[in-house]
């Protein structure tokens, strides 16, 4: 059976984060985000309910300074009694998704809020997360860097049909496309366009582009020739 990449939250979220409840102890919080590697535990009550979200920022801030009076015990015992509840971020403060957010959007909320963690909820049913790793990984993937190519950058005039011409040339050439970029911003008035394409042997697609009018600004072998 086929498989269908269509760009939403649900193909490449975390379906089992690790969690933790609200009553949970500092020393608990702390513990697992330190034994796990993580840096976002998620917070649910026994429903499996979105109830907040921790971080290990929050679990530097909530730790006493280094200018304490306080003795060790009495520091174990005020962290020992220091629920998760009392310094997590409470759900009416997070930004969280469905399953059913495209990952564009995803992409946009993590940049936009300065976070590096989204819940994905089913009404209040924590369902899983994607965090700022997960995005650099599904980047990886579409930009097709794990694939070894060329990325040819083209100025294009901003009109219908340049990119497609740009594109004939490597069908043409029998040359299969990786992907195909183009940033927002202009320059002289044209689109930069990056096209990765499958192969190290770019110097005939390059000189047929030069012949058809395209500007080449660059050319990036991947990896590096050496």
């Amino acid at each position: 059976m086929a498989i269908y990449y269509e760009g939403y939250v649900r193909e490449k979220m975390l379906r089992t984060p690790v969690t933790i409840g609200p009553d949970a102890s500092f020393y608990e919080a702390r513990a697992i985000i330190r034994d796990k590697g993580i840096r976002h535990l998620p917070v649910v009550n026994k429903n499996n309910e979105l109830v907040g979200i921790l971080t290990d920022r929050d679990i530097r801030e909530a730790a006493p300074s280094d200018a304490t009076t306080l003795s060790v015990h009495e520091l174990n015992y005020l962290l020992g009694r220091l629920k998760v509840s009392a310094f997590m971020t409470p759900t009416e403060k997070l930004i969280t998704i469905t399953p059913e957010t495209i990952i564009e959007k995803a992409v946009q909320l993590l940049h936009d809020h300065k976070i590096g963690c989204l819940p994905i909820v089913e009404g209040s049913r924590l369902v899983g997360i994607i965090t700022e790793t997960d995005v650099l990984e599904i980047f990886v993937d579409v930009f097709g860097l794990m694939k070894e190519g060329t990325r040819l950058t083209i100025a294009l005039e901003d009109k219908p049909g340049q990119l497609y011409e740009a594109l004939e040339v490597m069908k043409k050439l029998s040359i299969n496309i990786i992907s195909v970029v183009s940033p927002s911003f202009k320059i002289d008035g044209k689109r930069v366009v990056a096209i990765r394409i499958e192969t190290r042997n770019y110097e005939d697609a390059v000189k047929e582009l030069g012949e058809k009018g395209y500007e080449v600004l660059s050319v990036n072998t991947w990896p590096s020739k050496t």
